[in-house]
């Protein structure tokens, strides 16, 4: 996916095109990534770089293709937030802006598209399909997936956003001033997840405990085991990671996973189970086996008993079984 010819004069780009869009790449530490958005967006508009104190190359690459660099003014787990947008949209000479980050990338097709709406007075959101690719950029992490990316800077409110939350559409906005763009690679987003398994488990843990604080309700046992596999068979089957073989079933079970943890972490919160609470529980247990021991009843005893014999038996076989 080429966004534009790399020996066009950028300058010479701009001054012909006046433009009406700002695009926003939140970035940390992403020297080797941040070459790619910049480059795919500049011949469009102003880009600028919501930077989070980044200790490598990143401030020096962007200023060097051309970009922007503010230093954010949150460092929350999640920048859909109030102060961060109303900081950031501050710089924003532009009525539209695209909301972004390193590993975000749009074809040339679906560029040429938001130029020509940015300039007409029609829509205020643009709804579109987004890719998030994993391992080989072929394979889609959850196929079907739609977001929020390109709007005008006053068409969302972020009041009480939570995370994985792109705000909600403001009161003014209408229906007939949404553009939904049909889902065809052409018109979507491209998201490059570079994540392995452990590099994700780091902020899953992150993420779900922003989740949980903010799930309603209570969490039932059936709840746990249905709610989790519901969404196994959402992503894998409708949505079609199937056809990725092995690598779409991890993408469908690490959603799983992660609605699991974020149920599991809910639990927890509503019965006040913490490190703090757990250890008092454990004092108790571990005062009584300081002066006295467990006694077991007879049917105890007898299935014990049971079970260590057949246990000890297999074992034996399998251990010395060939041993002659």
């Amino acid at each position: 996916m080429k966004c534009y010819n790399e020996n066009l004069n950028y300058n010479l780009i701009m001054a012909q095109v006046k433009s009406n869009i700002t695009f926003i790449i939140f970035t940390y530490n992403e020297e080797k990534r941040i070459e790619y958005p910049i480059k795919c967006f500049r011949a469009y508009g102003d880009v600028i770089i919501s930077d989070n104190d980044s200790t490598d190359n990143t401030i020096k690459i962007a200023n060097k293709l051309g970009a922007t660099v503010i230093n954010r003014k949150t460092h929350f787990s999640f920048v859909e937030n109030t102060i961060e947008t109303d900081f950031i949209f501050s710089f924003v000479k532009t009525d539209w802006v695209f909301w972004g980050f390193a590993d975000d990338m749009v074809p040339k097709t679906c560029l040429e598209l938001y130029k020509e709406i940015s300039q007409e007075n029609k829509y205020k959101i643009v709804v579109q399909q987004r890719k998030t690719l994993m391992y080989d950029g072929k394979t889609e992490l959850h196929p079907g997936l739609i977001s929020i990316k390109f709007f005008r800077k006053d068409s969302l409110d972020f009041t009480n956003n939570t995370i994985h939350q792109m705000g909600k559409f403001a009161s003014h906005v209408k229906p007939s001033e949404v553009l939904y763009l049909p889902p065809i690679d052409e018109y979507a987003t491209y998201h490059f997840s570079l994540e392995t398994t452990e590099s994700l488990i780091s902020k899953m843990n992150l993420y779900t405990t922003i989740q949980a604080k903010s799930t309603q309700g209570k969490v039932s046992f059936i709840k746990l085991i249905s709610n989790p596999l519901i969404v196994f068979i959402e992503i894998y089957f409708f949505n079609g990671c199937w056809k990725y073989g092995i690598k779409g079933y991890i993408s469908s079970m690490r959603f799983a996973m992660s609605y699991f943890i974020t149920l599991s972490k809910k639990y927890e919160i509503d019965n006040n189970i913490t490190l703090k609470s757990i250890e008092e529980k454990f004092a108790k247990e571990k005062k009584k086996l300081l002066f006295s021991s467990p006694r077991s009843n007879i049917v105890q005893k007898l299935w014990a008993n049971l079970l260590i014999f057949v246990l000890s038996r297999l074992h034996s076989r399998y251990k010395f079984g060939q041993i002659s």
